[in-house]
């Protein structure tokens, strides 16, 4: 049986190939960053699925987000 998703099993990391290219990313890709003076909308996926089980994400966002921070999670 192949695996569909065979990293899966490993650690989560952030996926700078399918994330939009003004996010910056921490060495071991454990850390996303933005860093711009335009308020867009930039995409960012994982190198894994869930399953199962809670997970959670800390954001910090300053003032140019002006309280419309928008986070969507999808299951494709």
């Amino acid at each position: 049986m192949q695996l569909l998703y065979p990293e899966s099993s490993g650690e989560f990391t952030w996926d700078p190939e399918y994330s939009s290219k003004e996010i910056s990313f921490s060495a071991d890709n454990r850390h996303a960053f933005l860093y711009e003076t335009n308020y867009y909308f930039r995409t960012i996926t994982s190198n894994r699925p869930f399953f199962s089980g809670v997970h959670y994400w800390e954001i910090i966002a300053d003032a140019r987000t002006e309280h419309e921070l928008k986070i969507g999670v999808t299951t494709q």
